[in-house]
């Protein structure tokens, strides 16, 4: 009798198993970060043909860097299922698709952080809680979790408005010995970048000859931490940080100075110069 009860028992449990669905999200591709978002694909699958209603629910009231410096709020994250933008609320259900027939080929998401402006570089997470319901029973046929990531590269860029110093000597000034000419309009460089940042200038192709070129900045906006204050001169081979700052930068901007002196109390004859400089925006770890 035991035996036949035991039987009995195992074969309920082996139905109920093969009965149960298992819903499957993962990632397809890495994240994209564009001029207004950041985008991570998703695909979406389950072990049977079965059609359902798929929910999913923040476990988390937020979003956050993995070393807890930057926060991005529940509103500025959202799922888009190839129709519609789902967004989502704190420990409550958002339906992502109704009637999902699944099996076969997987099913296109994908989750964005929209209207946040830049993200800093690093990884981002938040767990969901991901519901499927039969749509024929009305029954929760699986339920399970699934962390959400976002890994966000470095992303920096600088644009240059009056790239190239001009300076001009008038033949009033030409000979006197003590004259330090400046550029007739300064450089001005703006910075875009995720991370922290430090922008340098190169001049190895800096100098004619004339005399001996400076660099200093003259103006610079808020989200410039530091910048070259006092007068440096330009060495061939020397490499020259004029400015750093703190992510995120958006349109932050140096305005850069360059000047001319006679080398040696040497005259410098009257003319125009002109010299082009290399710019290297990099991160700072």
């Amino acid at each position: 009798m035991k035996k036949i009860l035991l039987t009995t028992l195992l074969m309920v449990l082996g139905c109920a198993a093969v009965q149960a669905s298992m819903v499957i999200i993962d990632y397809q591709g890495e994240t994209v970060v564009r001029p207004q978002s950041v985008e991570r694909n998703l695909i979406i699958n389950s072990d049977d043909g079965g059609v359902y209603n798929i929910a999913v629910r923040p476990l988390e009231d937020a979003m956050r860097s993995v070393d807890g410096n930057v926060t991005i709020p529940l509103s500025n994250l959202y799922i888009n299922n190839t129709r519609e933008d789902v967004y989502l609320r704190y420990n409550e259900y958002s339906n992502i698709f109704d009637g999902l027939s699944m099996g076969g080929v997987a099913k296109n998401m994908t989750a964005k952080i929209r209207d946040f402006g830049m993200v800093p570089a690093g990884t981002y997470a938040i767990n969901f809680e991901v519901q499927a319901t039969d749509l024929e029973t009305g029954q929760i046929a699986a339920t399970s979790t699934f962390n959400l990531q976002f890994i966000i590269p470095s992303v920096q860029e600088i644009s240059l408005h009056n790239e190239v110093p001009r300076i001009v000597l008038g033949a009033e000034d030409a000979f006197n010995k003590s004259k330090k000419v400046s550029n007739e309009t300064s450089p001005m460089i703006y910075i875009n970048s995720n991370c922290d940042w430090e922008l340098a200038l190169n001049a190895d192709n800096f100098g004619d000859g004339a005399g001996d070129y400076y660099v200093r900045t003259v103006s610079a906006s808020s989200g410039v931490n530091e910048r070259l204050l006092e007068r440096v001169l330009l060495t061939p081979g020397k490499e020259i940080v004029i400015a750093k700052g703190k992510a995120p930068a958006n349109n932050e901007y140096v305005s850069v100075e360059y000047s001319l002196e006679g080398r040696d109390k040497k005259f410098i004859p009257s003319g125009n110069y002109e010299n082009r400089v290399k710019y290297i925006l990099r991160e700072i770890r």
